[in-house]
């Protein structure tokens, strides 16, 4: 009986020994991405938006202190909130850009201040636009939930009122501290959670509106899947803050992508 006993335990010992191999193996060849988020420094449509003078000398230390630590990552493919079709004309811009520095899109300046710095110093060889674009209309929902009397809906816009105002509050540098934390993310996520909620009688406007929402962000990843890559990547997505808390709920459960944890590339 004791033979059969060591016996059993030697062969769970070995199965769980060649399960833990085989998942370090999984993990060795998942290619690593750092999902960075930011806030658009300028040209926005967003509702919401925090645009800073680029060409103030402090703006620009601070976002070089951004640019240091992001280096630190690696990169080999850089990502960024422009639409496919147009992925081609910006990475002509960017091959520019590492030769002349005055050469820009006219996209968000994130783009050409973190996103295309980065790839300079990094020696990124391509930028990839994934964005898709879709219509999402934020500002009915947002008026429908003002004239709501509901207590809970009435709660959420004075919740959101002042987390705006607190953000808009921080430093640079404390705003991308803020939008890449995991309350944060987790925040965004239940705010349109919240905002798929609000509906008149008999419909569903905000499950209608916030699902396009989710269908740009699923898009947004099937691009991503799209971008040629190899085991030895390290490709880094500069994305706004809702797009990065969806692409942190899609590549979390991907095998095939190892999240790194963007604490670790912030400016403290």
């Amino acid at each position: 009986m004791k033979i059969k006993a060591y016996l059993l335990l030697f062969i769970i010992f070995y199965n769980s020994n060649i399960l833990n191999a085989q998942n370090s193996d999984k993990d060795s060849k998942a290619i690593k991405v750092l999902n960075f988020s930011t806030f658009h420094l300028t040209n926005t449509t967003d509702m919401n938006s925090s645009v800073v003078d680029i060409n103030n000398p402090e703006v620009k230390s601070e976002i070089n202190r951004i640019v240091k630590k992001l280096i630190e990552f690696k990169p080999t493919i850089i990502c960024v909130e422009i639409p496919k079709k147009y992925s081609e004309g910006a990475n002509e811009i960017y091959q520019e850009y590492k030769i002349d520095q005055s050469q820009k899109t006219n996209w968000s300046e994130e783009i050409n201040s973190i996103a295309f710095e980065v790839g300079r110093l990094s020696d990124v060889e391509n930028i990839y636009g994934i964005d898709f674009t879709i219509g999402f209309d934020y500002s009915k929902l947002l008026e429908m939930a003002k004239k709501s009397k509901s207590p809970s809906t009435i709660k959420f816009l004075d919740n959101n009122s002042e987390s705006l105002k607190e953000f808009n509050e921080l430093s640079l540098i404390g705003k991308f501290q803020a939008l890449n934390s995991d309350e944060w993310r987790s925040e965004t996520l239940n705010h349109y959670n919240y905002l798929s909620t609000i509906h008149t009688e008999g419909k569903f406007e905000g499950v209608e509106i916030v699902s396009e929402f989710y269908k740009r962000n699923l898009a947004i990843y099937s691009n991503f899947h799209d971008i040629p890559k190899t085991e030895t990547d390290r490709v880094l997505i500069i994305f706004g803050g809702a797009h990065s808390a969806y692409l942190d709920v899609f590549l979390k459960n991907d095998e095939n992508f190892e999240l790194v944890d963007p604490k670790e590339y912030l400016v403290q």
